[in-house]
């Protein structure tokens, strides 16, 4: 598995025991070569494997478009987002970007997006 993810044993190890964070392109390969749904991979909720009538019905663009801007996202944060808030984010932020379209900066004025990507206390 870790080598068709492009990972180090020792970093896939690391991941599946939730010692090291998933990085945004090991969430996207496992979806695409292998239909494991990125929010059951980071909530746990939901089925682990996307049905493949509803995976042919995602929009890739949408889908790389949501990828990008939490990469974005992540990049400015002092943390890594906690795995529940990322599950949440990759789902709102899929859903804004079927509302407005692929434009991250319309995307990230959604107040929700705020209080995801805000520092737990």
């Amino acid at each position: 598995m870790a080598a068709r993810l492009d990972a180090s044993l020792r970093a896939y190890a690391n991941y599946e025991r939730g010692e090291r964070t998933i990085p945004i392109d090991i969430v996207r390969a496992l979806y695409e070569q292998f239909s494991v749904d990125p929010v059951w991979l980071l909530s746990g909720e939901g089925s682990m494997l996307v049905d493949r009538d509803v995976r042919y019905r995602l929009d890739q663009r949408t889908l790389e478009a949501v990828m990008a801007t939490i990469e974005r996202i992540e990049r400015r944060l002092e943390v890594p987002l906690a795995t529940k808030k990322k599950a949440r984010l990759i789902g709102l932020l899929y859903e804004q970007c079927q509302l407005v379209g692929d434009n991250a900066e319309d995307i990230l004025k959604d107040a929700r997006i705020d209080r995801l990507t805000r520092p737990s206390r």
